[in-house]
């Protein structure tokens, strides 16, 4: 498995992400030569939009399914998961995630260096993913990790996300990650997700 921060990568290419009914709606309202793009038949193969400005997002949007914490103790060592299902009528395969740790009373820091990727649901894991780069949770930026898959996560397929927290906060409540999905391309627009909560005790 490939860990090398690629900040060339995901991280520099991507300049935003944008809610999937809001990408329908451009694609739904943009003009080529006049001519209105039409959203295909959902009973004909679906495949990635292309925008106007030439990105591509999901026909389908992946789904975020579930988010827990090996570990709920204050100061702990401890694991995150969350997991996205591609639908199969994604349109295209998933090609990277973002997970940004959402403002809150304590900074959660992560030790990217042992990100990892499965197939499945559940802390058992399933087989794993190579990752092609894994970047971010620089003190100085966003608190946020970008992980891209080797090998695009294909339509019809569950995977799990795995970041290993340094610590627990001591401050215990409810603690929100925003998840972002990008489809395969060189221009892909990032599809936000939603936020997941992970409850933490107090000290």
């Amino acid at each position: 498995m490939s860990r090398t921060t690629d900040r060339n990568s995901w991280l520099s290419l991507k300049t935003g992400a944008i809610s999937f009914e809001s990408a329908v709606r451009i694609a739904a309202s943009t003009l080529i030569l006049g001519t209105l793009i039409s959203i295909p038949p959902l009973n004909l193969p679906a495949s990635a939009y292309e925008l106007s400005t030439g990105q591509t997002v999901f026909f389908k949007s992946p789904r975020l399914i579930r988010a827990a914490a090996s570990q709920n103790a204050p100061g702990a060592a401890s694991t995150y998961q969350f997991t996205i299902e591609v639908p199969k009528n994604a349109g295209e395969a998933l090609a990277a995630v973002t997970i940004t740790h959402k403002p809150s009373p304590e900074r959660i820091k992560f030790d990217v260096s042992q990100s990892k990727a499965f197939i499945g649901d559940s802390f058992a894991g399933g087989p794993q993913l190579a990752l092609s780069s894994i970047g971010g949770s620089d003190p100085s930026e966003e608190n946020s990790v970008t992980i891209a898959f080797d090998e695009p996560v294909e339509p019809g397929t569950t995977v799990t996300v795995s970041l290993r927290a340094l610590r627990n906060p001591d401050r215990g409540g409810n603690y929100q990650f925003g998840v972002t999905a990008y489809p395969v391309g060189e221009n892909s627009l990032g599809l936000y997700l939603g936020t997941a909560r992970l409850q933490f005790m107090p000290r």
